[in-house]
């Protein structure tokens, strides 16, 4: 059975797995509606879009090498460079938890980040807050000519970008930084879908960030329709 696991990334290149997952994994929705009185009714609950789903997180960074650790290990600073680095982009990161009674993928900011060192175990303590990110952006404006002669107008039509009918292979062979992300991002447009190619090759977890160039990939049939 594949074991329960947490990654963060940031855009397909910098990415990392807890290496000891957290005792609870939260997930907090809210409603967002709006009270009114009315004089025959009394109060009265106006439903709205639901407020952003919200994460929490609290587990700690080894400082030494241990058994129960999931991935190869790195030193504590590493981890805390590396989020703090995230944080100060202002941008977001994908959540993701795999193979626990549900998924979470879900791209987020960082509001919060808390860690600490007790009891002199040299082990640093951490906390996350973190907020689901819907992409947002100005819609580009669609240009309307003067009126023609005869009064009708005309609208300027968007041209569909051609498809690529190219049909792709049933099998993928590494190249020097490749990883299963980036294959699974060439052929769905989703790099977190990695785990079916995963299984689908029998690669274990521990095997992830050795993968040898040259190694021949069997990719998933529904991949290739």
């Amino acid at each position: 059975m594949t074991e329960r696991a947490i990654y963060f990334v940031m855009n397909d290149r910098e990415f990392f797995r807890l290496p000891v997952n957290p005792e609870k994994v939260n997930v907090k929705e809210e409603g967002d509606g709006e009270e009114f009185t009315i004089a025959s009714l009394g109060k009265v609950n106006v439903p709205k879009p639901t407020k952003l789903k919200s994460f929490t997180l609290e587990s700690y960074f080894p400082a030494r090498p241990t058994h129960y650790s999931a991935t190869v290990f790195k030193k504590p600073k590493d981890y805390i460079d590396l989020l703090e680095k995230w944080l100060g982009r202002k941008q977001p990161i994908r959540y993701i938890y795999v193979n626990g009674p549900f998924i979470i993928n879900e791209l987020v900011t960082i509001e919060r980040f808390e860690y600490d060192e007790s009891f002199g175990s040299e082990d640093v303590n951490f906390s996350l807050e973190l907020k689901q990110y819907v992409p947002f952006g100005p819609k580009k404006a669609q240009v309307v000519k003067p009126k023609t002669s005869s009064g009708a107008k005309v609208i300027k039509k968007k041209t569909p970008a051609r498809m690529n009918t190219k049909p792709k292979a049933t099998t993928y062979t590494l190249k020097a930084g490749d990883s299963l992300w980036k294959v699974a991002k060439y052929y769905t447009g989703n790099g977190s879908r990695y785990p079916e190619l995963q299984r689908l090759n029998r690669i274990k977890d521990s095997q992830l960030r050795r993968l040898p160039v040259g190694l021949v990939l069997k990719i998933p049939p529904d991949w290739v329709k």
